[in-house]
C-alpha cells in the first residue's frame, strides 16, 4: 500500500513538473493570449473586450499565424479610442472575425484602409467579433448610430451569418438571436459571463494553449471527420447542404433583418452597404461555378443580395471582384490555413467600397 502511494505520488509530482516546465517554455513562443469577452448582459448587452489592452492573437498548435491586436477604450479592436464627441462625421463597420481580423495587422484590415482613405474629414470605427452574425449586426449598428451617431454603416455579410442568426443553429453567449415565436422572429440576447475557470485559465499560458491554439476541446470531432470533409461538405465557410427548412428559416432571418436595420440606426437605406463575400475557395477551381450553384451560401448570396437590392441598401459582391483579379493574377484571398480574408482581400473590399459611391461625399 505504501508502494502504491509512493508511486502515486511520484507520478502526480512529475506531472506537475511537466506542467511547470511547459508553463515556462510556452511564455517563449506567441501563445494565444485569448481577447477576453466581457460581461454581456441588460446592463450592457453589447459583446465587446477588455478594453485598453494588446495581446497575442495565434491559431494553430505551431502558432503558424499570429499577430499583436489591441482592444481599445470601448473594447473592440481597433487601433483608435472611439469618441463619441468628436466632431468629424462617423463610418461604422459592422462584421464577424472579418472585421475584427485579429489575423492581421489593423493598418492592413477594411476599416484601416478606409480610416486612411477618409483622414480629416470622417472618421471609421469597426465594431466587430468572431462568431456574430446579421442578428447581432442589427444590435451592433443600432449601438453604432445611437452612441456614437453614425452617419453611414458597412457591413460584411459571410457565409455563416444567415442560419446562425437565428436561436435554433447558434447560440453562443453573448450575441443576439432571433428566436422563432410562431410566425414572428424576436431579437433575444444570450447573456454571458465569464466561468472561474475561464477567469482562472486566462493566466496559465498551458491552459490557453491546449484551449486556444491546440483547441482539444474539438480533438474529438476532428479524430472522427475525414481530412477531405471542409472541403467536400463546406461552400464559402459553411455548410454546402442547402436543405428546405434552413434556407426557408434563413430567409425569414434576412427578412427581418433588412425590414429592422432602418428603424434600429435611422438611417436611410441608400445610407447601408453591404460587402458580400464570395463562395470561396470553390471559386478558384477550374470550372466554377460548377456545383457551387447548388450549395446553401449560392442561394443565400442570391436571396440577400436581391432582396437588399430591392429595399434602396446599397450592395457590393465581392464574387466577380475576387474572380477576375484571381483570374488575371493568380492571387488568392484568404491565409493559406485560415479562410478569413488576407490582406489582399480587405485591400480589394476597400477598393470596392470607395468605389460603390457610399462615401463620396467624404472625399
Amino acid at each position: 500500500m505504501k508502494r502504491a502511494m509512493g508511486n502515486l505520488l511520484a507520478i502526480m509530482l512529475g506531472l506537475l513538473a511537466t506542467g511547470l516546465l511547459l508553463e515556462g517554455v510556452l511564455r517563449f513562443f506567441p501563445v494565444n493570449e485569448g481577447l477576453r469577452t466581457q460581461p454581456v448582459n441588460a446592463a450592457f448587452p453589447l459583446h465587446h473586450f477588455q478594453p485598453d489592452r494588446t495581446s497575442t492573437w495565434s491559431r494553430f498548435a505551431d502558432f503558424s499565424l499570429h499577430n499583436q491586436v489591441h482592444a481599445n477604450n470601448y473594447g473592440f479592436l481597433n487601433d483608435q479610442d472611439y469618441d463619441p464627441d468628436a466632431p468629424l462625421p462617423l463610418v461604422a463597420v459592422i462584421g464577424d472575425s472579418f472585421v475584427e481580423a485579429a489575423m492581421l495587422p489593423y493598418t492592413q484590415t477594411l476599416q484601416a484602409r478606409l480610416a486612411q482613405a477618409m483622414q480629416d474629414k470622417a472618421r471609421v470605427y469597426s465594431f466587430a467579433a468572431s462568431g456574430a452574425p446579421l442578428s447581432q449586426y442589427l444590435a451592433y449598428s443600432g449601438y453604432a448610430c445611437t452612441a456614437f451617431h453614425a452617419e453611414r454603416l458597412i457591413i460584411v455579410v459571410v457565409g455563416n451569418d444567415f442560419d446562425e442568426s437565428l436561436k435554433r443553429y447558434a447560440d453562443m453567449p453573448g450575441f443576439h438571436y432571433f428566436e422563432e415565436q410562431g410566425d414572428d422572429l424576436v431579437l433575444r440576447l444570450t447573456d454571458y459571463a465569464p466561468s472561474w475557470a475561464t477567469r482562472l485559465a486566462r493566466h496559465s499560458r498551458l491552459a490557453l494553449y491546449l484551449f486556444t491554439n491546440l483547441r482539444i476541446q474539438d480533438l474529438p470531432g476532428r479524430l472522427t471527420q475525414p481530412s477531405d470533409a471542409t472541403q467536400a461538405t463546406f461552400a464559402g465557410q459553411t455548410r454546402a447542404e442547402a436543405d428546405e427548412q434552413r434556407l426557408t428559416l434563413s430567409r425569414r432571418a434576412v427578412d427581418a433583418f433588412l425590414a429592422r436595420l432602418p428603424e434600429a440606426t435611422g438611417l436611410a437605406t441608400q445610407d447601408v452597404l453591404f460587402v458580400l463575400d464570395g463562395v470561396r475557395p470553390q471559386l478558384y477551381q477550374d470550372g466554377f461555378p460548377g456545383n457551387a450553384e447548388h450549395s446553401y451560401f449560392w442561394k443565400m448570396r442570391e436571396y440577400f443580395s436581391r432582396k437588399a437590392q430591392d429595399k434602396g441598401f446599397r450592395l457590393v459582391d465581392m464574387q466577380p471582384l475576387l474572380l477576375e483579379q484571381y483570374r488575371s493574377t493568380g492571387q488568392r484571398f484568404e491565409f493559406e490555413r485560415d479562410a478569413h480574408w488576407n490582406s489582399a482581400g480587405h485591400a480589394l473590399a476597400a477598393q470596392a467600397v470607395l468605389e460603390s459611391g457610399l462615401l463620396d461625399a467624404y472625399r
